[in-house]
């Protein structure tokens, strides 16, 4: 009897849009799967959109985010892996697609490499009316990679072998953000782990980038960094990999060349509250310490200065 493929699916507001996700698990050419769909509290027809189609298709099991978890795709991938009864799990997002091959592909490879706790395959990215391969490396030390946060794929390109996520602990829920990289490198340091990203076949699944809040997307990386940081040295720690700390250098460097507004309100707390956090787990140097910290009240200085000139409250006698 063949293989039976969880796909997991967490969801919020998406009645406009997840028709076009969920037509794309309808039209796999490997049918053994169920769809277990989390629904995080939707305020519009989602919710009803989905029940519809589950009456249609018994495959699709609708869940909701119990008020007692908290709100996010994590908590409800976890109560999708809960509830998932498939020898293997995939996670997808609500607005993003499965090529028609992608189950059949993915499955008969696990079968030929059934010792592997999961498979890593390429996705397709839409951008300009053009979906373009994202390449995947496998060259390449993938701890290494999500340690720096350079993320060598998406959280739709694995396949997992079931027992090995639950084995995992799933999702860590207390995160805003960052919580697949999390997922990953947890992943990647348990012992004796066994993967392989094939990295020589077409892209099997489609993300679709929208558009992002990135003021509350900020507060939220700030967020998630402060929780973050220390759970990973923490876990590099009792590995007995504490030299690969060095690493999570690149976390800050994304703060900096993707989340670095000085018109946000907390932009000085935040800064000065990241080279401390930094510092204190020994990631950054004193010396590259004192660098950003004189860098940022610098920077401050400036715009203050700027904004006087600006307001002619400068340079004049009054």
């Amino acid at each position: 009897m063949s293989q039976l493929v969880s796909i997991i699916i967490p969801t919020y507001n998406r009645a406009h849009i997840i028709g076009t996700t969920l037509d794309s698990i309808v039209a796999q050419t490997y049918q053994n799967w169920e769809c277990v769909i989390v629904d995080d509290g939707s305020t519009d027809d989602t919710l009803e959109v989905l029940q519809a189609i589950s009456r249609n298709d018994p495959r699709f099991k609708i869940h909701q985010r119990p008020s007692n978890l908290p709100k996010g795709a994590s908590s409800c991938r976890n109560i999708g892996i809960d509830n998932s009864d498939g020898d293997y799990i995939i996670f997808l997002d609500s607005d993003d697609t499965l090529e028609v091959h992608c189950l059949k592909t993915r499955v008969d490879i696990f079968n030929k490499k059934p010792s592997l706790d999961f498979l890593v395959f390429p996705m397709g990215v839409y951008s300009n009316e053009h979906i373009l391969k994202a390449n995947l490396d496998d060259t390449v030390n993938h701890l290494n990679e999500f340690l720096s946060y350079r993320l060598p794929w998406s959280i739709m390109c694995p396949i997992w072998k079931a027992n090995f996520i639950k084995e995992l602990g799933g999702f860590t829920i207390t995160y805003p953000r960052l919580n697949d990289p999390e997922l990953m490198i947890r992943a990647l340091l348990m012992p004796y782990v066994s993967y392989q990203v094939i990295s020589d076949v077409p892209y099997d699944s489609v993300y679709y980038p929208s558009i992002s809040n990135w003021p509350l997307i900020i507060d939220k990386y700030f967020q998630s960094l402060e929780l973050l940081i220390p759970d990973v040295v923490n876990r590099l720690n009792r590995s007995n990999r504490s030299e690969l700390k060095v690493f999570l250098r690149g976390y800050l460097k994304v703060w900096y060349y993707s989340f670095y507004f000085p018109s946000n309100k907390n932009y000085l707390f935040y800064n000065l509250t990241l080279i401390k956090l930094f510092l204190n787990h020994n990631i950054i140097s004193r010396w590259q310490s004192l660098w950003l910290g004189f860098y940022i009240t610098l920077y401050v200085g400036l715009g203050f200065l700027l904004s006087k000139v600006k307001s002619n409250k400068i340079f004049r006698f009054e």
